[in-house]
């Protein structure tokens, strides 16, 4: 890792539905999943964080169900059908880059619960984590416009997954 980073993140829930693991349980595996992605050179060296100085990234986590992830994804990227992640990727896709008190916040994560349970090969909890790598990746400025750039965001959240 380049440099010792604090991680700060919050996991909310708007989810009536059944959940097949505890929230608290998936808390310490984000933090591994961020040391591992920023371990990375490739990651870390090409993310909206490499030109600033800071000591802490915050980001917020909400799970959803597929009607309200299907309401957003209508309302501000014009696809009125359910998807799996959507990322509010603040700090890398904003011109003007904010660090305050030493810390950036990244965005948020929402997820379905309903699609990653569609989705889920491997469990639902690792369909949530898969899912959960695969924003903070966006969140970190990486997209997929191109068939390449998804192939990249897919080979990284792979490694990853299978390093926890």
């Amino acid at each position: 890792m380049k440099k010792k980073i604090k991680y700060q993140y919050n996991i909310e829930s708007e989810y009536k539905g059944k959940i097949d693991f505890n929230t608290d349980e998936i808390l310490p595996v984000i933090s591994r999943i961020l040391d591992i992605l920023f371990d990375i050179d490739e990651v870390f060296l090409n993310s909206c964080l490499q030109e600033f100085t800071f000591k802490s990234i915050s980001f917020d986590i909400l799970f959803v169900d597929d009607k309200r992830i299907q309401d957003v994804n209508r309302d501000f990227r014009n696809k009125d059908t359910p998807t799996d992640v959507i990322t509010f990727a603040l700090f890398a896709d904003d011109d003007f880059k904010i660090v305050m008190d030493n810390d950036i916040y990244l965005g948020e994560i929402l997820i379905s619960l309903d699609t990653a349970n569609l989705q889920a090969k491997n469990g639902v909890k690792n369909e949530v984590l898969t899912l959960i790598c695969h924003g903070i990746l966006h969140l970190l400025g990486f997209d997929h416009q191109t068939d390449e750039d998804y192939n990249f965001i897919v080979n990284i959240q792979d490694r990853v997954i299978n390093l926890l």
